[in-house]
């Protein structure tokens, strides 16, 4: 085995501090129509970090995990002589099928490492995206809670109740509403 290098950095904090001397920001050679936004795809992203990241012997892996409550992280590591750096960054598409949770894992990686490595690809808005009301949506728990009630109830009248928070709970509560109300109908019409 070679004797390690004991002129460059000694902790991948150093390392990465090398790097970042070296890198520069990747070129905004995309556009989002919807907000008229510029912005540097994925590949861009990576053909600008990963050179400069393996000349200062940093790895950079993204894979996925679930968390203990079911939902999906992007992991987004910067390896070094046995160390890391780990980011963790949810993955939350608009739509569960598998083109929606492409593109949202495909955003995730994006924006995760450009905050891994410090750089920047976006326009910045000065945080007027993310800080515009936006219709409030049902948190997980909140829904989970409501189908909890749904599954529960033993009167049809109480259940007709639930019409309008399980409409805005969204397609899983109304179908779990759906499913109770037949089970109710068919119990009373029952002799």
């Amino acid at each position: 085995m070679a004797p390690r290098d004991t002129t460059g950095p000694a902790t991948i904090a150093e390392a990465l501090a090398a790097a970042q001397a070296e890198l520069t920001d990747p070129a905004k050679d995309s556009v989002n129509p919807h907000f008229k936004s510029r912005y540097a795809d994925l590949a861009t992203i990576l053909k600008t970090v990963r050179p400069v990241l393996a000349r200062h012997g940093i790895a950079v892996t993204q894979t996925t995990g679930i968390t203990d409550a079911g939902a999906v992280i992007l992991i987004t590591a910067l390896m070094w002589r046995g160390e890391s750096i780990i980011g963790r960054y949810p993955v939350a598409p608009v739509k569960a099928d598998p083109q929606g949770y492409g593109s949202a894992m495909t955003y995730a990686r994006r924006y995760a490492l450009q905050a891994i490595v410090g750089v920047a690809a976006d326009d910045d808005d000065d945080g007027n995206a993310a800080s515009a009301p936006k219709p409030s949506a049902p948190r997980v728990d909140e829904t989970s809670e409501l189908i909890g009630r749904i599954r529960a109830c033993n009167d049809l009248d109480e259940l007709r109740a639930m019409r309008a928070a399980v409409s805005a709970a969204g397609a899983t509560a109304s179908a779990a509403w759906k499913a109770r109300g037949e089970f109710l109908k068919h119990a009373a019409e029952a002799p």
